[in-house]
């Protein structure tokens, strides 16, 4: 299996039933929270594999790309929250940080 494909599932199994804890939730919403979390992660591993660069600030730039985006989307979907934006934070810091320890 792909490094890419591979870190999308990572991505959804970790960030959709994080954000799931601590929200009412219902089978739309999760799907939504699915599809963003799978659309920003293979948007964002192109963008290393094509023009960003595997570096910490690459990174960052990367992460907090991805964070404004599902921000945006969730924003959308379910109205704009300062809970969900420190929710979806804190759920792609955890996503993050498992996959650089898995990277390692």
């Amino acid at each position: 299996m792909s490094h890419i494909v591979l870190a999308c599932i990572l991505t959804v199994l970790i960030e959709t039933p994080f954000l799931a804890l601590w929200g009412d939730r219902g089978r739309e919403d999760l799907a939504i929270i699915a599809c963003a979390n799978a659309f920003t992660n293979l948007l964002l591993n192109l963008s290393f594999l094509l023009f960003l660069p595997w570096t910490p600030l690459g990174i960052a730039a990367g992460e907090l790309a991805v964070l404004a985006l599902e921000c945006a989307i969730y924003a959308r979907a379910f109205g704009p929250s300062a809970r969900l934006f420190f929710l979806t934070l804190l759920a792609n810091a955890l996503s993050l940080s498992l996959g650089l320890l898995i990277r390692l």
